[in-house]
């Protein structure tokens, strides 16, 4: 019995520490999404600069394309011009070339107008490239406290599951029952040690009686939580021995002197 109940005891101590590791797993995201304030902000302006000189290009593209059709406009008037038979076809192709040739500079004009707010745009993301490389690299360096801890509870999870692949052998059928079913009720740990007459587990007092039988068969159940119970003996401290001196009488100190 002494094997099952030091069997049963670790693969407790090991769920109760597999639960701990698995609350900070999961509190983790959140812990990170606020170290990585200062990065998203960062992320945000750099999106919305972004998309300002995309709208922004996408303008100067269709307004270069707008000027691609105009001169063919040209091409095709002055070629055709050199064709006319009579003075009003030469005035009506002139008339096309003159206002293909005033689009194309109206069109370059504001191509010139969107190129002046491409400059102010491909200075702030400069800037914000700059301030993105720092708050990132100020966010891996404090993440490096979170990667530690889910390296740690993933291995403290792993090291859970072994051990109780290892030890479950070691455990009464009976026994084993009782115990998953206090960890399905999240009873956890579902065995624990006890030296005084309450439960370690929900602190529960523990009757006399119960107590007692609980020393004698040296396990047994809370009568509140039914968590399995094993005790173990307290420790005795010694106490240390304090010698005490003898008070000295004045008389006793005159006769010492002479």
């Amino acid at each position: 019995m002494q094997k099952a109940s030091e069997a049963l005891l670790q693969i407790a101590d090991g769920d109760r520490q597999a639960l701990f590791a698995k609350k900070k797993l999961e509190s983790l995201p959140a812990k990170r999404a606020k170290i990585r304030k200062a990065v998203d902000r960062i992320e945000s302006q750099v999106a919305q600069v972004n998309k300002k000189a995309a709208d922004l290009k996408m303008q100067v593209k269709m307004r270069e394309r707008l000027i691609e059709v105009e001169k063919e406009k040209v091409t095709s008037a002055n070629q055709r011009m050199m064709e006319v038979s009579n003075q009003k076809e030469y005035v009506a192709t002139q008339k096309e070339v003159d206002t293909a040739t005033r689009t194309i500079k109206k069109v370059e004009d504001q191509i010139l107008e969107l190129d002046e707010f491409m400059e102010p745009l491909d200075m702030e993301t400069s800037e914000l490239s700059g301030q993105l490389a720092e708050a990132t690299k100020q966010f891996e360096a404090d993440d490096q406290v979170f990667k530690v801890e889910e390296r740690e509870s993933k291995e403290a999870i792993e090291k859970a599951v072994a051990t109780k692949e290892a030890l479950r052998s070691a455990i009464d059928d009976d026994t084993w029952l009782k115990y998953e079913n206090l960890m399905k009720r999240g009873l956890v740990p579902g065995a624990v040690q006890i030296s005084e007459p309450f439960c370690n587990g929900c602190a529960a007092s523990l009757l006399a009686q119960v107590y007692n039988e609980i020393i004698r068969a040296g396990h047994g159940e809370c009568s509140s939580c039914r968590r399995l119970l094993f005790y173990v003996a307290p420790e005795v401290v010694e106490e240390p021995v304090v010698v005490k001196k003898k008070r000295t009488t004045k008389k006793a100190a005159a006769k010492a002197s002479t």
